[in-house]
């Protein structure tokens, strides 16, 4: 109970930069410290709504080990030509604390070049302290060019407000580079305003076909982050962790089917 409470201290004494706590949808994001070109998945779009991979991925976790505080995402994604199109939902559930983020994301492709964008119903409610909701727009933007694959995406450029607070527009940068057919680096950063750069740096290795092991680290805060993810023909059950610099280890859980494209 003190580390929910220590949770929730932390929201409130934020001045609302916490509220929009862009947590990890999946085991990937968790194991990647958000880094999304990495590894493919559907939740991708949640982050740049730019990037869309066909298929359907669900995750839960207890938010930095706290059995009172779960988390559960659903996120799918469709390609039709060169249209992609996304659906997600993110709940954080508590008596004290409840968040819920759903999200829809639309994407045109052209030859290298991505461009998408994202709507958000934010709600998020503290018990006794405050009850508020939020529509925020995400723009992003992916480019690909032979064995390196660029995004860069602003979440909540439409500088939407709650409780008449207007929620921080975070910028959101990242490059992949494949280094073998088994392994590719990723580096990136996060800039939210008033605070400084995030730099994040992953890394992805295929140790079998059915087998892949991914590594971050994010600077400022410092965290590490490591996950396992288990091919099966189309299907994938990924386990990830990630520290944090006060509260126990994220461990995430993730189960997801590819479509054919």
């Amino acid at each position: 109970m003190k580390k929910i409470t220590f949770f929730i201290i932390i929201v409130i004494c934020s001045n609302l930069s916490a509220i929009d706590l862009n947590i990890p949808v999946s085991a990937v994001q968790n194991a990647t410290s958000g880094l999304v070109l990495l590894y493919p998945e559907p939740s991708a779009s949640a982050v740049n709504p730019a990037v869309n991979n066909p298929g359907i991925i669900t995750s839960a976790t207890y938010l930095y080990g706290l059995k009172d505080l779960p988390c559960y995402n659903i996120h799918s994604g469709l390609r039709y030509k060169d249209f992609g199109f996304y659906l997600g939902n993110s709940f954080l559930d508590h008596s004290l604390y409840r968040e819920n983020s759903s999200n829809a994301g639309f994407s045109y492709h052209y030859q290298d070049l991505s461009v998408g964008i994202g709507l958000r119903w934010l709600y998020n409610r503290v018990e006794n302290y405050h009850e508020d909701s939020s529509i925020i727009t995400d723009l992003g933007s992916k480019w690909t060019n032979g064995n390196v694959q660029t995004g860069f995406s602003i979440r909540n450029i439409s500088q939407s407000s709650f409780l008449d607070i207007k929620l921080p527009v975070v910028y959101l940068w990242e490059s992949v580079f494949q280094v073998s057919p088994e392994s590719s680096f990723a580096v990136g950063f996060e800039k939210e305003d008033s605070f400084d750069f995030s730099f994040r740096f992953a890394a992805r290795y295929n140790l079998f076909s059915m087998l892949t092991i991914l590594t971050s680290y994010q600077y400022e805060p410092d965290r590490l982050g490591f996950g396992l993810v288990f091919n099966v023909l189309n299907m994938k059950v990924i386990y990830s962790f990630r520290t944090h610099q006060f509260l126990d280890l994220t461990h995430y859980i993730s189960v997801g089917y590819a479509f054919k494209d």
